[in-house]
Order: structure tokens, then C-alpha cells, then sequence
């Protein structure tokens, strides 16, 4: 089996960068995309095995962007791993509510991204 394809959707270049950098080291290829037009060419071109997908985006939230993609079928059943800067009580229920498997929030380790990252896509198989 070749490499398993993760999909960043985030705004920050940074962010993208990091987690790049991070999850090549653990033998995944990275794809990343900054805004919702580019996140669904994206899908559209290669279906992802997993998405990490922020919250505060300029144009279309990351909310907006997990209702699209777990209400088609052709990337319903894709593992969403949120990863963002904000903590509230309210917006993981929200992120869990919409078909999120794991909500993380920046700052991270990268050892927490590696383990979400892997449950993710061990929840997918079973």
C-alpha cells in the first residue's frame, strides 16, 4: 500500500508547514489547502484517507467546511481530525455533532498529532 494521504485545511502557512513536517517524518504524504474552494478541488482530485481541519478560516469556518464534507457521499465517510486554536466546550460538541473524530487544539505536541492522527484512521478500518 502506498502512503496514506492527509488533507490540511487550514489558512496559516505555518500551520500547514508544521504539520507537514511532522506527519512526513511518519511516512504520510500532505496535501494542503488554505480555503474551502481549494480544500474541495482538492478532495475532488484524489480522495484523502484523513482531514485536519481548522476552525477560523477568512472565508468559509471550518464548521461550514465539515457540514459540506460529511453531508456528500462521496467524502462522508473521510476521518476529520479538527485542529484549532479554539477550546470552548461548545464548539467541540459542535465539531463532534458534524462527524469530527477528534478535536485538538493548538498549541499541540507533535506526539498528540501522531496519536490522533493514527486513532483516526484506526477508527475508520474498524
Amino acid at each position: 500500500m502506498g502512503k496514506r494521504k492527509v488533507l490540511v485545511i487550514d489558512d496559516e502557512p505555518a500551520m500547514h508547514r508544521l504539520v507537514q513536517i511532522i506527519l512526513e517524518v511518519e511516512g504520510f504524504e500532505i496535501v494542503g489547502m488554505g480555503n474551502q474552494e481549494e480544500a474541495t478541488k482538492a478532495v475532488a482530485s484524489g480522495k484523502p484517507d484523513l482531514i485536519i481541519l481548522d476552525i477560523m478560516m477568512p472565508e468559509v469556518d471550518g464548521f461550514e467546511i465539515l457540514r459540506m464534507l460529511k453531508g456528500d457521499e462521496e467524502t462522508r465517510d473521510i476521518p476529520v481530525i479538527v485542529l484549532t486554536v479554539r477550546n470552548m466546550e461548545e464548539d467541540v460538541r459542535k465539531a463532534k455533532s458534524l462527524g469530527a473524530e477528534i478535536y485538538m487544539t493548538k498549541p499541540f505536541q507533535p506526539s498528540e498529532l501522531v496519536d490522533a492522527v493514527h486513532a483516526a484512521l484506526s477508527a475508520d478500518k474498524a
